[in-house]
């Protein structure tokens, strides 16, 4: 048996994360191995619910099915796979921290017969954690930015969160002293109002993003 794990933090909630782990027909958009989805039954992230995946693994079309077979919405989900010869099980605790989430994954597998020869050949040693690396940083921009495009406390946040310049108004605009986001009424005029509704009035200051939850930091693997 083979071991993979990874540590590493998101600017998002865990119950983000989670949803976007739990749905297999994402799987596609941040595992890197994996080229389609085939049949999937039950509700994302039940336990029982299953799925099948088709990897591409030292040039051949690998089979996996998989099944959910923990799940505690939003801090575990297990699923666990079988493909010809061999069988893989993720396991995957999200904890929040510090406004945001660290995501802890363990992956136990054996490679099948079939491609273990080829296979060592091309992804073991550092291509496999390489490979293993990029999917989780790929679920990582994929979730934060996710949440850069709702609107609420988590826009602007994180590596892929969405902010303005210093210096611009909430549409681009260079800032005018004497002006606030949004406002365009000449400073040197009084008793002008701008109405309700007006061209202006309905952007907010959270285009202007604030600062991150934490500063994102590299993950960290080990092998074994």
């Amino acid at each position: 048996m083979s071991h993979l794990s990874t540590t590493f933090r998101v600017a998002a909630p865990p119950d983000v994360v989670f949803d976007l782990i739990a749905d297999p027909a994402r799987g596609p958009e941040w595992q890197t191995m994996i080229s389609e989805m085939g049949e999937i039954s039950g509700r994302p992230g039940g336990v029982g619910s299953s799925y099948v995946g088709y990897y591409r693994m030292a040039g051949r079309r690998i089979e996996g099915r998989f099944v959910v077979t923990a799940a505690e919405r939003p801090n575990l989900h297990q699923a666990a796979g079988t493909t010809r010869g061999g069988w893989a099980r993720w396991t995957t605790l999200i904890e929040p921290l510090d406004g945001g989430s660290e995501v802890t994954v363990h992956l136990e597998y054996e490679l099948p017969g079939e491609i273990l020869g080829s296979l060592f050949g091309m992804l073991t040693g550092s291509r496999l954690d390489q490979e293993f690396r990029r999917t989780y940083e790929n679920l990582r921009e994929l979730v934060e930015a996710e949440v850069g495009r709702r609107a609420g406390p988590w826009a602007g946040g994180g590596r892929g969160g969405r902010s303005s310049r210093a210096g611009t108004g909430t549409r681009g605009r260079p800032a005018v002293a004497g002006k606030t986001a949004g406002d365009d009424r000449d400073p040197n005029e009084t008793g002008r109002a701008t109405a309700p509704g007006a061209p202006g009035d309905s952007d907010t200051a959270d285009d202007e993003g604030g600062p991150a939850p934490f500063a994102a930091e590299p993950a960290s693997t080990t092998v074994s």
